[in-house]
């Protein structure tokens, strides 16, 4: 039995305007600070489990060439480049279809590009347990993130019981999924101490998810029959533009995960953001003693307190009298606002898209 890691990195990432813009977004990007983009950490930290061979990354075809620059070492026919986004459904059942012409009983870990995780040898030790349960159960598995505050841009999954023929605790039915909560649930889901955050990470045997979706959502993955029965030789631009074209654009949650009875969540306590708003940013970097984070680039702060700062590397930035906001400038582009409305951001990349077509 061969196992893969099936990284999405197919984003725009407009939530992070304007450091993450289209034609470079987030899980391309240093959001960490640590000389390694967000494919890359995600790359360094399960490579202790797979070799270079078995990662299979899907992403646009617009950042191939930027796959394959941060990721040389994976092999290029194992770059999946989806003509345009229909959401993690059709991406896992892209990467299903080359899983199963290698070995169609494997074990597949799929995880998104741009999670910043601050210990990764726990998160690996849960990623193994995973991959040993569900190699041996048919059952879907999720990462469950124990949740350390009541956050609001995560969902959510209310854990039951020890999973029947889980060896350890760690192993748990779910009884519920919930999208992102107010604050108010939020804080209840918190409170309770049943709920854990989900992490997007899930493992399955292929064969499991795949009678999955031909179940609850085949009008995902039956376009990709196609596929199946074409050798990985043959799959050209034209026929994988006329798959993505059938295929509904939704997520693997929505289409398998709330619908199915067969999901357990393996719980860690791996130290876990998604780093998907600027919330999460400030959230996750060192802060000065007036409480300033300076991601990146040579800021002046007076009288500035709260703020979260970042500039092009040359660029010097002078902020003064501001107390919680964004200053962020990239690419030719200057956000300032307050950082309560860093979340909507998203909507003045649209709007300034329009301004241009």
């Amino acid at each position: 039995m061969q196992n893969f890691c099936v990284i999405l990195a197919g984003g725009t990432g407009t939530r992070l305007w304007p450091l993450s813009q289209e034609y470079k977004p987030k899980q391309f990007l240093d959001l960490a600070g640590v000389g390694r983009t967000m494919l890359q950490l995600t790359y360094d930290r399960f490579r202790p489990i797979f070799t270079p061979d078995r990662f299979i990354v899907v992403t646009l075809a617009a950042y191939r060439h930027i796959v394959e620059e941060q990721l040389p070492d994976v092999p290029r026919d194992h770059i999946l480049c989806e003509p345009f986004k229909r959401n993690t459904a059709a991406a896992i059942s892209f990467a299903a279809s080359l899983v199963k012409q290698v070995d169609p009983m494997s074990t597949m870990v799929v995880t998104p590009s741009d999670h910043l995780i601050l210990n990764d040898e726990v998160f690996v030790a849960t990623v193994n347990e995973a991959v040993e349960y569900a190699a041996s159960n048919p059952d879907i598995v999720t990462i469950g993130i124990k949740a350390s505050r009541p956050e609001t841009a995560y969902g959510y999954i209310q854990v039951g019981d020890k999973a029947p023929d889980a060896k350890r605790d760690t192993v748990r039915s779910v009884k519920t999924f919930t999208e992102k909560p107010n604050a108010e649930m939020a804080q209840l889901f918190f409170d309770c101490g049943d709920f854990c955050w989900n992490s997007g990470v899930f493992v399955w045997r292929t064969e499991v998810i795949e009678h999955a979706m031909r179940k609850f959502m085949p009008s995902v993955l039956s376009p990709f029959d196609a596929l199946d029965a074409l050798p990985v030789s043959k799959w050209d631009d034209d026929v994988i533009r006329s798959v993505y074209e059938q295929c509904d654009t939704i997520s693997v949650d929505y289409a398998v995960l709330e619908k199915a009875q067969n999901v357990v969540v393996c719980m860690t306590s791996a130290l876990w953001s998604d780093l998907g708003g600027w919330g999460s940013i400030y959230d996750q970097n060192v802060k000065d003693s007036n409480g300033n984070a300076v991601v990146s680039g040579n800021a002046l702060l007076k009288d500035t307190s709260g703020c979260l700062v970042h500039v092009d590397g040359g660029s010097v930035c002078v902020v003064e009298g501001l107390k919680d906001y964004m200053v962020i400038q990239r690419a030719g582009v200057t956000l300032v606002c307050p950082r309560a409305r860093g979340e909507s951001v998203w909507r003045y990349a649209s709007e300034i898209k329009a301004e241009k077509d």
